[in-house]
């Protein structure tokens, strides 16, 4: 398997490596200050136990000069190291999200939005440690142990091999520990993404949760969620305390051996007093960075843990290295990388064409089994169905959401193989039941579906979809937030606002998934007239729940068993006395059963 995520992480730490770079040299700079100013002490002190005289005024000066370099270089390395990590950190989060974005819907559906923003928030956090923080302070600390060590060995090189006496056992323990710490850390990494996914159906579905006084059931789900997170946190902390406790006895037991020989060396005469002065000053320096270094594994293992699980999601294909294994010689015969090429290649008057295919969800179970259609340019065709027929997943293969299994799918003429798929999606504007919204203003909604667009523009739009003189008469009008999902304004409001976004984006073909369901009757008078202003000379093509919003079609395709069973105008369909004439006769007998009730 290709490394892309570690891969990635690389190439993000040798862009800032420079500032890496510098926060090493100042560890050194500031370990050699350190040792400078600890070898004055040393020659201090054994001036003074010798009886001679030591300029104090002098010793003073020298030592709060070190001091100042000392916190100098301090500074600047924490600096440094702290903007190594963000900018790492930034870079490669970045790059995650245009990743995402380049991703199968069908990814999105198998993950759930929980694996997916825990992958976003706090995988890529927990594996970027390693560059960010764990590699920093790893050389830091072979740097400091290097230059200390080194020092010593001037002294007496015996007391290096009392220093590292314990190395090999430390390592074997940090070995064992880690590995146990990995495995609760799958668990727990797996915990997190249900606890993410039952935080976000919790909020989604709030509106929902109380109107039928599930608040105790969710309280439930999402309560079972954080007990096991909290018990695999548990785990964790008493196999990380457990490593904390071996680590601070095998770093102890060597330092006081390590004073113990040293006050011998100087009873022999071997070492001076300030020698050993200095000695016991910088043993603090380096003996911990020795057992941080050692149990640094612990930290290895763990973001092992999270950057494995990214490593699955960037080896996901993207959408168009899918829609590239799915071409029959394995590549691209000719890009069409603009709707108008694709559209305008030849005088082909179909504006698609489908034959025989194929697609699933899920390994095993079908949705289309093999529909055949073709739609001619300027023509109204209406797909009409049961439940669960594929009328939804025909619209997002055409805007090439999801990709076909089998079967030829011609846009224009030209394989949709053939399109960039930018482009393709160029040719399609989409008003559906289901209007999603972003949380921005009102003129952003509207003029996203033409970036760039004026604002003179946007008001066209809206005023063709009937939503201008709501818009206007707001107190920040077009610069109104809408709120999440556009909860601030109405469901006929945010079904204007789409027609208005996909009136500016004027594509050639209009997706309908019956707009006007959702929305009363003096609403959906008003939608139906938008809809007939933004559809006048495209290509219209409808999902119809209600039969009788679709008599005018060109073309109706009925589909049954992931096909289309039939197809034909209103009249032909009805002369046929089959699926859609028993469907439409079913429809107007409970509109009759419901008139007396409504008064209709």
């Amino acid at each position: 398997m290709v490394k892309k995520a570690r891969g990635l992480f690389w190439r993000a730490s040798i862009r800032y490596v420079f500032l890496l770079g510098i926060s090493v040299i100042l560890a050194v700079l500031l370990n050699g200050i350190v040792i400078a100013g600890n070898d004055r002490v040393a020659q201090a002190a054994d001036r003074i136990f010798a009886g001679q005289a030591v300029d104090m005024g002098k010793l003073l000066v020298g030592l709060s000069g070190l001091a100042v370099w000392g916190a100098v270089f301090s500074f600047g390395k924490s600096l440094s190291a702290g903007h190594y990590s963000a900018l790492v950190s930034r870079r490669v989060r970045k790059q995650l999200g245009e990743h995402l974005l380049k991703l199968p819907c069908a990814c999105f559906d198998e993950r759930g939005a929980g694996g997916v923003l825990t992958r976003f928030s706090s995988d890529i956090g927990e594996a970027g440690r390693f560059y960010s923080e764990i590699l920093p302070d790893l050389l830091v600390n072979l740097v400091t142990v290097v230059m200390v060590t080194g020092y010593f060995t001037r002294m007496d090189g015996r007391l290096i091999l009392i220093l590292f006496a314990s190395y090999p056992v430390m390592l074997v323990v940090a070995d064992k520990l880690s590995k146990k710490l990995a495995r609760i850390a799958k668990g727990f990494r797996t915990r997190m993404d249900d606890r993410t996914e039952a935080a976000y159906d919790l909020i989604q579905g709030i509106e929902i949760l109380r109107s039928y006084n599930l608040e105790e059931t969710a309280d439930r789900r999402i309560g079972t969620v954080i007990d096991d997170i909290a018990d695999h946190g548990c785990k964790s902390t008493r196999i990380s305390s457990m490593g904390w406790l071996l680590k601070g006895v095998l770093t102890t037991v060597p330092e006081v051996v390590c004073y113990l020989f040293a006050l011998y060396e100087v009873l022999g005469g071997r070492i001076t007093t300030g020698e050993m002065l200095s000695f016991a000053v910088l043993l603090g320096r380096v003996i911990y960075p020795i057992g941080d270094i050692v149990f640094c594994a612990n930290d290895i293992r763990t973001a092992g843990v999270a950057m494995e699980r990214l490593e699955r999601l960037f080896n996901r294909p993207t959408e168009e290295e899918e829609r590239l294994s799915a071409c029959d010689f394995g590549g691209k015969t000719e890009t069409y990388d603009s709707a108008e090429k694709g559209r305008n290649g030849d005088r082909e008057e179909t504006a698609i064409s489908w034959s025989g295919v194929k697609f699933s969800y899920e390994l095993g179970n079908p949705v289309l089994k093999g529909a055949s259609f073709c739609i001619r340019k300027g023509e109204t065709a209406a797909f009409v169905g049961g439940s669960g027929e594929g009328k939804s997943t025909i619209f997002k293969i055409l805007c090439g959401l999801y990709t076909k299994e089998e079967g030829e799918y011609l846009l224009y003429g030209r394989r949709i193989e053939d399109w960039d798929i930018q482009a393709a999606r160029d040719c399609f504007s989409i008003v559906s039941q289901n209007v999603f919204l972003f949380p921005e203003s009102i003129f952003w909604n509207v003029a996203c579906g033409k970036p760039g667009v004026s604002r003179k523009e946007a008001e066209e739009a809206c005023r063709a979809a009937r939503i201008h003189d709501f818009i206007a008469g707001l107190p920040e009008g077009y610069d109104t937030l809408v709120g999440e999902r556009g909860v601030k304004i109405s469901g006929g409001e945010r079904q204007r606002i789409s027609i208005a976004r996909a009136f500016l984006k004027n594509a050639p073909i209009i997706l309908l998934d019956e707009p006007t369901s959702a929305v009363d009757t003096g609403t959906e008078q008003e939608i139906q007239e938008a809809v007939s202003r933004i559809a006048a000379g495209k290509t219209v093509i409808v999902i119809a729940h209600r039969l009788s919003t679709v008599k005018s079609a060109d073309r109706i395709y009925v589909l049954q068993d992931g096909h289309a069973a039939e197809s034909g105008t209103h009249k032909e369909l009805l002369r046929k006395k089959g699926i859609y004439a028993n469907l439409y006769g079913k429809e107007v007998e409970e509109n009759e059963k419901q008139s007396p009730c409504t008064g209709i």
